[in-house]
């Protein structure tokens, strides 16, 4: 086919090619002159924000592009190690909560208050050694020798006592029950201002007189501590603490010590003069285990709620260190030297017990 002329188009409008010619040209406006700039500039824009989007935008001179780029973040594991299980020890027994008070017995022939050593300790001094070897505590793995005396105990009692302790009273009865090469004995206490309480000491009679095996400390019914005398395995250990001592031959808890005295001085006149000593080792419940010297001072004439009782005998354990026990007891030989008065002194503060015989009978 044979391709059109230039302009043909025009010739069939009836307007001639040279006219065309002879038109004069439009005359652009300023805003026409414009867009193509404004439309320059959008698209340079856009290309700039898809650049930046698309991590590709140009960095400045000199700049670290790996240094810009983002940090891929790094997390560390720290594993701690589980902590070794403590060793078991078989003769340690479940301790107390640590906000947990000791409860002291009505007539407390333990006379150690927390109250009163916790608040000192920590300024007051640490006590002196023992100057003495003999009256050191011992411990498990060693002994200390002990004079070895006659003993002959005395027959079965029960005293029955009037109680003080600070502005509290009330009575307090020790019952003595030898037999058989046995023996019991309890000491109870109630009164005004004081819940029942008391302590038992059981045991066989030897050699040396009293010989413990258990000790207990109660409180309205239900014991609380106890001290076992383990003659066979030459142990005395503790239901609470679990540390031990060594059992010795005439070996006393904090309540036997009272008939140990009259079967001492009931076969050994000789120690009832003024001047003489005698030493007994005497367990607690709380751990403590230690030699108690008692000195003999000699003979009063006391005034009890019983009636006078001539030539009492006054013994004295003195106290050894800061907020140690001061022992008088008073010994009746009429009776065979049981206890007709008794005053545990806690030094240096001053306060305690007091036991006033009332009435004394014999089975």
């Amino acid at each position: 086919m044979r391709p059109l002329r230039p302009l043909a188009w025009w010739q069939y409008c009836g307007v001639h090619a040279a006219a065309l010619n002879a038109l004069p040209a439009p005359r652009k406006s300023r805003a026409t002159r414009r867009r193509p700039a404004q439309v320059l500039a959008l698209v340079v824009g856009v290309l700039a924000v898809h650049a930046l989007l698309l991590g590709q935008a140009p960095h400045r001179p000199g700049a670290d592009v790996r240094g810009e780029a983002v940090r891929a973040l790094s997390v560390r594991r720290i594993v701690l190690p589980a902590p070794a299980p403590a060793a078991a020890d078989p003769q340690a027994a479940p301790k107390p909560p640590a906000t947990a008070r000791r409860a002291a017995p009505g007539v407390d022939l333990d006379p150690a208050p927390d109250a009163g050593r916790d608040a000192s300790a920590a300024s007051r001094p640490a006590a002196a050694a023992p100057s003495a070897a003999a009256d050191a505590v011992p411990a498990a793995g060693g002994g200390i020798a002990l004079p070895a005396y006659a003993t002959r105990v005395p027959p079965a009692a029960t005293l029955r006592y009037v109680l003080q302790r600070g502005g509290a009273s009330g009575l307090a009865e020790l019952r003595w029950r030898p037999a058989d090469g046995r023996y019991a004995l309890t000491l109870d206490s109630a009164g005004s201002g004081l819940p029942q309480q008391g302590s038992a000491s059981a045991g066989g009679l030897d050699a040396h007189g009293v010989a413990p095996e258990r000790y207990t400390e109660s409180r309205r019914g239900r014991d609380q501590r106890a001290v076992n005398f383990q003659a066979g395995s030459g142990r005395i250990t503790y239901s609470q603490p679990s540390l031990q001592h060594d059992w010795l031959p005439g070996a006393q808890d904090r309540l036997s010590w009272m008939l140990q005295l009259p079967s001492v001085l009931e076969a050994e006149p000789p120690l009832r003069e003024p001047g003489s000593e005698l030493r007994l080792y005497v367990v607690g419940t709380r751990g403590d285990a230690e030699v108690w010297t008692f000195d003999v001072l000699g003979r009063e004439t006391l005034d009890t709620p019983a009636g006078a009782v001539p030539g009492a005998l006054h013994l004295r354990r003195s106290p050894r260190r800061p907020y140690d026990v001061q022992v008088d007891v008073w010994l009746d030989p009429a009776r065979h030297h049981l206890p007709v008065q008794l005053r545990l002194l806690l030094q240096p503060a001053g306060s305690g017990t007091e036991l006033r015989l009332e009435h004394y009978s014999s089975p």
